[in-house]
This record gives C-alpha cells, structure tokens and sequence, in this order.
C-alpha cells in the first residue's frame, strides 16, 4: 500500500511539485558558498516573495535597529540561513495552500501548519538552539503528506471524520499504510532534495522522546512535537485545553520550567496578530486566545508570595541596573556639549557600515562638516559662544538627517555624517539641505547676531569602486572638505579619485 502511494506521488500531477523559484532557494541553501547576491537575484524574480520578505525583516519578529529598505538590505537584518528558510517557507506555502481540497479541512490544516511551526520555534529559540529557521521550516512541512495523499487518493480519509484531531489522522494512517504520514513527507521532502537534516527531523516528529536528546536532530524533533501539541492546543475548545499537561511534557522533552511555558504561550498569542499579518491568514478566535491567556497566567502565579515578592524585588533592582547601564552607555556614546556621537562611537559605527556595505553590496556615503571661520568666532565673542554655535550646528544637522543615519562629532569644530546605502546624489542633496540650515541660522552674540556657515566635503564607497578602508574614507571627505574651504566657504565639493563629473560644485582630488 505504502509503495503503491509513493508510485503515485511521484507521478503525480494533481500535487504540485515545488515551484521554480524554490527550486533554486533549495540548490542554493546546499551551497556553501552562497552569499547575498545570489540569493537576491533568485527572490527577486517574484515580487510578491521580494515584499513578503521585506515585510518579515521589518516586522516587530525580526525588526533590527534599521529599516530594510530594499532585498539586500533585508537578507543582512534576517541572515542567510534564516532568509533562504523563511523565503523557501513563503513560496512552498503560496504554492500549496491553491491546493483545493477534497476529505481535509485544507483551512484547519493551515491554520494548525502555521501555530505549529511558530511555537516549534519559540520553543527552539527558548533553548538556543541551532538552525531555529530551519525548525520552523521542518515544523511548517511536517504535514505535508497529507495534502498529498489526499490530492492523488481522494478516498484515503473517507472515513474519517470531519473534525478528527492530530493523533486520530494519525491512528488512521497507520492501520492503512501501517506508517503515519510524518515518514512520507519526510520521504516527499527528499524527493524535492530539502536539507537531509530537515528530513530527518519531520521524520521524527511523531515520536520525538524516540530520538537521541543529544543530538540536534533530536532536540529539533523535540522541538516539533511540541509545535504539534501546541497548535492542538491552540485549535481546540476551551474543554480540551490542558496546559499542564503540555507543561509537563516541555519538561521532560527539554528542560523547560512551568513559568517559561507560560511565558511563551502569552508571548505566542501576543505576536498572532503580526503572524496573521505576515502569512494571510486567521489562526485563531478571541476566545481561544483569551482562554489560553487565562491559563498562561495561571501557571505563571505557582509559585508563592514571598518568591513573588523576591522575584519582583528583582525585577525592580535589575530594570532599575539595566536603565542605568543604559544611561551611562548612552552617556558614554555621546559628545558631552552636542550631543551627539562621540568619535569612539563614531569608529565603532562606521567599521560597522563599512562591512555591511561591503557585504551587502550597496553604497556608503559620508559627509564632513567643517565649520568656517570658527576659531575667529571664539576669539572675537568668546568660548560660550563658540560652544553654543557648535550645539546649535549639531541640531541643525540632526534635523537634515535620515533615522538610519548617523551623525558625529569628530574634532573640534568637525562633523561627520555617515549616511548608509545612500549614493553620491543622495548624499549631495541632504548636505545641500545641510548647507542651507546652516546659512540661514542666526545665532545671538554680544550686540547682535552671526551666521555660522560650513564646507562639506562628501566621499562614497560605491559597488564595484569601493574604498580600501573606512580611514580612507573619511579621509577623501576631510580633505574634500578642506579643499572647499580653502576653494571660499560655504560650499559644498564631492570626492571622485577618478575625475568623473556629479555636480557643479565638485572637486577632484588626487587619491590618498
């Protein structure tokens, strides 16, 4: 019987067989020499994949501290390894979730697909373990089979019953096939040439405790299994839900407390909305989230008053440590007058954007801000004065910039603005607006009022003509701004070591 479904999936056309593009997601995963580049070419070419992905890298289950304003951009925040499972998981799922129905309740099973697999990786990434996508993914096809054999024997669940649960299917495969179908699909996960360690782990999944706990096949199998009971869980009437019980089993299959079972369970209810919202789909109704919240809550006051005491006691001193820390690192990152960045956090910041720049194949703008004439303001109006001419260019400036960029100071009367995945011509027109913030800017002295104007100078390391170091870098802006001074003031001049024209107002300079 077995062997005879097997015949018939493979020759299969009512079942679709991945599509192209993850296909190609799937070679190049088993390549271990796949960088950005590549795996941006293959999503590219499906728009509606390009803004799913966007979309995740941005969203609060993934969101870094800057904006992903483009693919590139989005597979640095998510990771390689991360973004070529989660975009094969996009692809896969748009493929089958066309697939009509005939004995399955194709929307349950979606909904169960989708809960399972977020829980299996809560779970996973509550023990740090290794390949938390890859979970995810495994957790997200471990079903799959059973679209299958329902799509080429559409009277192999006949006699099931239209609400039959997760352990039912599975009774029912067994004494048909007399395997369930977590063996077939880790066998259709072969055939469609998936990592053999993802097809290891489905293959487990109904029988997780069976696995070695050692190894990562193992705990990844544990991880399923728990994603499975989770989304039943989840799915089931109030009368059915038994949190304990899958406390319990938390516990034995990987070490996990009662609270911290709590903890995820409020933590997965809390993120259905965004997870509804990435994946096109209702998972659960008010009621079932409210009655698991209730139990979440239950299990998180176990313990009593005087831990609950301690443990808020603890809470406070370690908030009231962490603000602190955090005041005092912020203090630490800041110029003490202006405000803004330090230089030491400037050289931090920039090796950074530097590398990703790099990595990531897109540009890097800097622009350096000298003010002119400075010492002659000092001397003529005073130290005070000159300080609040610096504390006022440095709000100026800040008013011109982008959230994602990155301003500096980085000597007495210099500034650096570094401007991430911004070209020539972007970078030209925000130090424009620059300029004309500063020239039009009154600042108080004794009887009267002056203007503090600026030379600019602007360096990019561009794809394809990139710069040795960030030194070199900021070294090509400082003299392009130099340069402008010494060329009148108040302007504005772009380096370009190999002659080439952007602008009117631009200087070529001989390479460092």
């Amino acid at each position: 019987m077995l062997e005879n479904l097997q015949k018939r999936l493979k020759l299969a056309s009512s079942f679709p067989s991945p599509p192209a593009i993850a296909e190609q997601i799937i070679e190049l995963a088993a390549d271990p020499d796949v960088d950005v580049l590549k795996i941006a070419a293959v999503m590219s070419r499906d728009p509606a994949l390009t803004a799913k992905m966007l979309r995740i890298a941005n969203s609060p289950l993934y969101a870094k501290q800057r904006k992903s304003q483009n693919l590139r951009q989005a597979l640095v925040v998510l990771g390689l390894s991360a973004a070529t499972t989660l975009a094969l998981s996009f692809s896969l799922l748009g493929t089958y979730r066309t697939t009509k129905a005939t004995r399955i309740d194709y929307t349950r099973y979606w909904r169960r697909a989708i809960l399972s697999a977020t829980s299996a990786r809560a779970f996973a990434e509550l023990r740090r373990l290794e390949a938390v996508e890859e979970i995810f993914l495994a957790a997200l096809l471990q079903d799959i089979a059973v679209l299958a054999i329902d799509r080429v024997q559409p009277d192999f669940y006949e006699d099931l019953a239209a609400r039959a649960n997760h352990s039912q299917l599975v009774a029912h495969e067994i004494g048909r096939l007399g395997v369930d179908h977590a063996s077939v699909s880790a066998w259709l996960l072969r055939l469609w040439k998936l990592p053999e360690s993802l097809c290891e782990t489905v293959e487990w999944s109904h029988s997780p405790t069976a696995a070695d706990p050692d190894t990562r096949i193992g705990q990844a199998a544990r991880c399923l299994g728990l994603g499975s009971d989770s989304a039943e869980m989840l799915l089931g009437d109030r009368a059915s839900l038994k949190l304990s019980e899958f406390s319990a089993n938390a516990k034995a299959w990987l070490g996990i407390e009662a609270e911290s079972v709590g903890a995820i369970m409020e933590r997965i209810v809390a993120e259905l909305p965004e997870i509804e919202r990435l994946y096109d789909a209702t998972l659960m109704d008010p009621d079932a989230c409210a009655a698991i919240l209730e139990q979440a809550r239950e299990m998180l006051v176990v313990r009593s008053l005087y831990t609950v005491q301690q443990v808020n006691a603890l809470e406070r001193v370690t908030a009231d440590f962490a603000a602190r820390t955090a005041e005092l690192e912020e203090q630490h990152r800041r110029d003490p007058l202006t405000g803004v960045f330090n230089r030491a956090h400037l050289d931090r910041v920039l090796e950074a954007e530097f590398g990703g720049a790099e990595l990531g194949n897109w540009p890097l703008s800097l622009v350096f801000v000298a003010l002119d004439s400075f010492k002659e303001l000092t001397d003529t109006y005073g130290g005070n004065t000159g300080s609040a001419v610096l504390t006022a260019t440095a709000n100026l400036i800040l008013t011109a910039v982008r959230d994602t960029d990155c301003v500096a100071r980085y000597g007495a009367e210099d500034f650096i603005i570094i401007l991430p995945g911004l070209d020539s011509e972007g970078a030209i027109r925000l130090g424009e607006l620059v300029l004309d913030k500063l020239r039009g800017a009154h600042h108080e002295v004794d009887g009267g009022t002056v203007v503090a104007t600026a030379s600019l100078g602007i360096a990019t390391s561009r794809p394809g003509k990139p710069f040795a170091s960030a030194s070199k870098l900021v070294d090509a802006a400082s003299r392009t701004a130099y340069a402008a001074r010494r060329l009148g003031r108040n302007k504005l001049l772009v380096y370009q070591g190999n002659g080439e024209t952007l602008s009117s107002m631009q200087v070529t300079l001989p390479p460092a």
